[in-house]
């Protein structure tokens, strides 16, 4: 005897609004979703809307194998950022691969991410005045896979360059780049020339395949002698390299590269570049400096998250006690 036809679903009435339980939403759904989330909406938004949620943000490392921090440093204080970093790598639980943000990073922030994230395969730092030559060099030797490297005026210079591709032999990416810059016109040469960081480059990272170098010192001695040891290159950047001419010796040189940016080409595509201060701001006696500050503005709808557990921060700390307490 056959089983009875089920009966006919309720019609809902004008107006009513179907409930779900979100809580109950698959959680390989809920981890693509969760994956197109930054840093903060997963550790004060999604993360605290219920349990089920709270637990797959707290234990799921896939989630923090790319971490994206590179405007916080404009929309919250230091050691909040700082905080919420150091969760994310803890969660990564040793798969990061890409760690990017801005002015808030230091010393101790970048060596806790070099003991606890050794795959990481990039890392980009923007304004960080924070982070010294010594600190650099400490923790690079914690990132052996490193292959991309962008640090983009962050007062780093000289031997910074042979630490870091000793330290990282699979580089191919490198960007140094840097906020000031003088034309010949302005400086004595003995100012302008710099080879440090170029021989630093061309002795120590024989992978790289681009490197950007906007506003360095490096005169063509010091580009020679970087096309002669990184052979793989094919991608240069030399804008703002005022030291840098062009003779037909080194034309020939940069031949080979396919794409090349020389010292006088426009950097209207460099994202920092309302950043710049350079000697060709000056009209007659004057300084004209244009300082945009809507270059890394981030446009929000809600108020900076509050974190009251501050007093219990400890730089020396996991998470600084900020986002341990989850109840999962």
């Amino acid at each position: 005897m056959s089983s009875p036809p089920p009966p006919p679903p309720t019609e809902m009435a004008e107006g009513e609004v179907e409930s779900r339980d979100w809580a109950e939403m698959p959680s390989d759904a809920l981890a693509a979703v969760f994956g197109k989330l930054d840093v903060t909406d997963l550790l004060v938004g999604a993360g605290v809307v219920c349990r089920a949620w709270r637990r797959l943000a707290a234990i799921d490392p896939t989630l923090w194998r790319r971490v994206d921090m590179s405007h916080q440093g404009d929309i919250m204080e230091v050691d909040e950022a700082v905080a919420m970093a150091r969760a994310a790598v803890d969660r990564a639980a040793g798969t990061m691969e890409a760690f990017w943000a801005d002015s808030f990073v230091t010393d101790g922030l970048l060596l806790y991410i070099s003991e606890r994230a050794s795959s990481l395969k990039s890392l980009q730092l923007s304004m960080c005045l924070n982070v010294s030559n010594e600190g650099m060099a400490e923790a690079m030797k914690g990132f052996p896979r490193l292959e991309e490297l962008d640090i983009t005026f962050c007062s780093l210079y000289g031997d910074v360059c042979a630490s870091v591709g000793k330290a990282c032999p699979e580089l191919k990416c490198f960007r140094l780049n840097e906020r000031y810059t003088l034309q010949m016109d302005y400086a004595a040469p003995d100012i302008m020339d710099d080879d440090t960081e170029a021989l630093g480059i061309a002795s120590n990272m024989p992978k790289l395949r681009e490197l950007q170098l906007i506003g360095n010192k490096l005169t063509n001695d010091g580009l020679m002698s970087i096309l002669d040891h990184c052979q793989h290159l094919e991608s240069l950047d030399i804008r703002q390299c005022y030291s840098i001419q062009m003779d037909d010796a080194l034309k020939s040189k940069c031949s080979r590269i396919s794409d090349l940016k020389l010292p006088h080409d426009s950097i209207s595509d460099f994202k920092y570049r309302a950043y710049i201060f350079s000697s060709s701001a000056f009209s007659g006696s004057d300084l004209e400096l244009d300082m945009y500050d809507d270059l890394l503005d981030v446009v929000t709808d809600d108020d900076d998250a509050d974190f009251d557990d501050m007093d219990d921060y400890d730089d020396g700390g996991s998470d600084g006690g900020m986002y341990d307490e989850f109840d999962i």
